[in-house]
């Protein structure tokens, strides 16, 4: 991949965040922050998310060169986010709130905390693993070699993380946005890695959504201020994670070798 090539790839993959971020505002909350209804907001704001990922789907499948993101997930794809999945509804709730229960004291606004936040983990994958990450990932065949799927997941990263900084303005604890910016950009290192070593987005938006659904419930009502070594806590929890998403895809390129097939991870 040349530096120009690269340059307009980030460019566009830059751009792309830019839309979603003002779609999230212009097109999810403006509008349902008018129900003064705390459940009918969730849910509109998740049926706002449905529709926006519908036309994010659309946008992938129509890409000029083929991506391995819409395939049909394998069993492997499956299996591979199931310690992720473990040890992040056991690790983020305990973090937070101390409990791994579930605030369901009033079940229609779990219900549409929950649904909302599954919409929105899944929005998420689609934006910045389905469409940015298989962006950066296309190319030539030099984009097959270690050093540039990394660069490609670190930028794909980094752009998931910058929407977090927003929600300094819906009156999160500074010390607590810090922390999401530091633990969205590792999570999104692992969801980048889950993506690639398993072939398919389906299998890394339903553990986004899950994981978001759960943590929200489990949190509703709960006034969220960490302290520093908290807030410390939940920055850095996902680095095991980024070590089981660095052996994946190494088993995967491993294996690709191996079977002499096409490397190509996109």
């Amino acid at each position: 991949m040349t530096a120009d090539t690269l340059q307009r790839k980030v460019w566009v993959s830059l751009a792309i965040t830019i839309v979603f971020i003002a779609a999230t505002v212009l097109l999810i909350s403006v509008p349902a922050s008018r129900f003064t209804d705390p459940a009918a907001r969730e849910y509109a704001a998740g049926i706002a998310r449905v529709i926006l990922a519908l036309l994010v789907i659309l946008a992938i499948r129509q890409r000029s060169r083929g991506s391995y993101a819409l395939t049909s997930p394998s069993p492997r794809s499956w299996a591979i986010v199931l310690p992720v999945a473990l040890y992040s509804l056991i690790v983020y709730p305990l973090l937070f709130t101390g409990t791994l229960g579930l605030n369901l004291s009033q079940p229609n606004l779990a219900a549409g905390v929950a649904f909302n936040g599954f919409a929105a983990g899944a929005l998420e994958e689609l934006v910045f693993r389905g469409l940015i990450l298989s962006l950066l990932l296309s190319g030539n065949s030099d984009d097959e070699r270690p050093t540039n799927t990394s660069r490609a997941i670190l930028i794909s990263a980094l752009l998931f993380s910058v929407p977090h900084a927003l929600n300094v303005f819906a009156g999160h604890a500074e010390a607590r946005v810090v922390a999401q910016l530091v633990w969205s950009f590792l999570l999104g290192v692992v969801f980048a890695c889950l993506r690639i070593a398993g072939r398919s987005i389906w299998p890394v938006a339903v553990l986004h959504g899950a994981m978001n659904a759960f943590v929200h419930v489990n949190r509703l009502g709960i006034e969220i201020q960490p302290s520093l070594i908290g807030a410390a806590a939940l920055a850095f929890a996902p680095v095991p994670l980024c070590v089981y998403g660095a052996i994946l895809l190494r088993k995967t390129a491993t294996r690709h070798n191996e079977n002499g097939a096409n490397p190509r991870l996109t």
